[in-house]
């Protein structure tokens, strides 16, 4: 016979447990019967109490010197009742508001998400977050935010849960950071930024969390930087630049925080040093640079910071000293320069702030002293050389006189044979004409002896011409003289200063020959630089030459 356990085990215990299960059953009916038992027995009471008269102590009771009506008893502990309930247990919003009371809410739950009105949101750990007016689950209105650490981050208006309105930022210490207006969770409007210190930085327009608009700018010690516009957190349009005690710094326009447009720049004491344009923080554009006395220094077109364009420069006493177009900051192609007393001393081209190309320099009367090429800020004669009678003309205009000579006449001042034969041609007739066919000429290349002599009095020179080599048809300078004594006068100091034999003399003429006898009451002194020879040529026992010739030794 097989044994079973399990209903051997039911078969002896149920009659010992039965009983028991039987009076714990009662109970949990009667103890999930409780609250209706109980209401019923109180609207037993209550009912009983209502209907009964109060005629007798019994309905009384004695408290202190008097008796007090039950049923009054009654309906002070019912509205009691009902006042603990609404206050404390279900109280509706009106209630809570009236008691500047908030319900706490979780974030990120489903009960935070539907709720509209005034409550406190909390985080994980039960900290404050937010605490404010709510609308579905978002702030808006008033409200105040925390950080983790409990000091508050934010107090003023939202919209969706954004910043937005009038509020203060604050940073994790509980210091002021910001008042003013917000957007979109970003400063936007009028406002006032504050330092570490509590100092206001910035006081004035922002944009998308950055300075834009109207506003002025502060230092740690409260002296104001600038004042004007502001774009994307940088200078932009017209303001005022200060240095350290208010100074003025710079007055004008500003774009991406540099000095653009017009505008005036003071230096450290706040005297004006330039007034004018910019481009990138550098002078740019028509401008005028000043002295610290207050006078002009330079007044015309600047580039990237210097002198670029045309413009004129003044000495500290107000003079101009130089005039034309200037490159980085000096004379470069045509200009003029000036002498102390503002008299033109030289009118021509400049090449790095120096005499070079052709110009002319003027002696104190303002009549023309030299005509001539310069190079490096020293007269440059041997230009000449080579040059065709066409381009001389260009460049002096027309001679005043040619003379057409035979290949024996030397230029004035030397010493020559007779002239064989020669004629006087009109002003600017220059053109070498071989003889005509059939005259018994040669042909051009014959006719190399001929020779021009083109007189500049004006300029006290005279160039030789004659036929090319290369061209016969053309005629090119082959030498040139200067005679006047203001000219060489000029000259002759650069020249002739005397060096040993083969070392140049600071503006690199050499020795050749000196002392050589020229005739009649002169002598000669040669000196070479380069492929061009120097003839100085003197009367006796005088130092000063009366004639200065330049040849080429090619």
């Amino acid at each position: 016979m097989e044994i079973q356990p399990v209903k051997t085990l039911e078969k002896v215990l149920r009659p010992v447990v039965a009983p028991f299960i039987g009076h714990i059953m009662k109970a949990i009916l009667t103890v999930g019967r409780l609250p209706k038992m109980a209401i019923i027995k109180f609207q037993q009471i209550l009912r009983v109490m209502l209907q009964t008269r109060e005629t007798s102590l019994k309905n009384y009771v004695l408290i202190g010197s008097y008796y007090v009506s039950k049923r009054l008893l009654l309906f002070l502990t019912l509205f009691l009742l009902v006042l603990i309930f609404f206050i404390f247990i279900r109280p509706p919003a009106i209630v809570n508001k009236w008691l500047n009371r908030v319900p706490v809410l979780q974030k990120d739950t489903p009960k935070l998400t539907s709720f509209s009105g005034n409550g406190k949101v909390v985080g994980t750990q039960k900290d404050s977050l937010y605490v404010g007016d709510l609308v579905d689950g978002k702030y808006a209105g008033k409200g105040k935010l925390f950080h983790s650490n409990g000091k508050p981050a934010y107090e003023g208006d939202f919209e969706k849960g954004q910043k937005s309105g009038n509020g203060s930022l604050y940073d994790e210490n509980g210091t002021l950071q910001y008042k003013g207006a917000f957007a979109g969770d970003v400063f936007n409007g009028a406002g006032t930024q504050y330092d570490p210190q509590q100092k206001v930085q910035y006081i004035g327009e922002f944009q998308n969390g950055k300075y834009g608009g109207a506003g002025k700018l502060f230092a740690p010690s409260g002296d104001l930087l600038y004042e004007g516009l502001f774009n994307g957190g940088l200078y932009n349009g017209a303001g005022k630049l200060f240095s350290s005690g208010g100074i003025a710094q710079y007055e004008g326009e500003f774009a991406a925080g540099q000095y653009n447009g017009a505008g005036k720049l003071f230096d450290a004491k706040g005297l004006l040093i330039y007034e004018g344009g910019f481009k990138n923080g550098s002078y740019s554009g028509d401008g005028t640079e000043f002295y610290t006395n207050g006078l002009i220094k330079y007044k015309g077109q600047f580039l990237a910071g210097t002198y670029g364009g045309e413009g004129t420069a003044f000495d500290e006493k107000g003079v101009p000293r130089f005039k034309g177009t200037f490159q980085s900051g000096v004379l470069s192609g045509a200009g003029e320069a000036y002498d102390e007393p503002g008299k033109l001393v030289y009118k021509g081209d400049f090449k790095a702030g120096v005499y070079d190309g052709l110009g002319t320099l003027f002696d104190a009367d303002g009549a023309p002293l030299l005509r001539s090429f310069f190079a490096g800020g020293q007269a440059s004669l041997q230009s000449f050389l080579g040059l065709s009678s066409k381009k001389v003309e260009d460049l002096l205009g027309k001679p005043a006189e040619v003379t057409l000579q035979d290949a024996s006449v030397m230029l004035a001042g030397e010493e020559a044979p007779q002239v064989a034969s020669s004629e006087t041609a009109a002003a600017g007739d220059v053109a070498v004409e071989p003889p005509a066919a059939g005259a018994g000429a040669a042909d051009p290349a014959s006719a190399a002896g001929v020779k021009l002599l083109l007189n500049y009095p004006a300029y006290q020179l005279s160039l030789l011409v004659e036929p090319s080599k290369g061209n016969p048809k053309e005629a090119v300078v082959t030498s040139l003289s200067i005679w006047g004594s203001k000219p060489l006068a000029l000259l002759q100091p650069a020249i002739e200063t005397v060096k040993k034999r083969g070392e140049p003399n600071d503006a690199g003429y050499i020795v050749m020959e000196l002392a050589v006898g020229a005739g009649a009451g002169t002598y000669t002194n040669s000196y070479y630089k380069g492929d061009f020879i120097f003839t100085f040529t003197h009367f006796n026992k005088t130092k000063e030459a009366h004639l200065l010739q330049v040849s080429s030794t090619k």
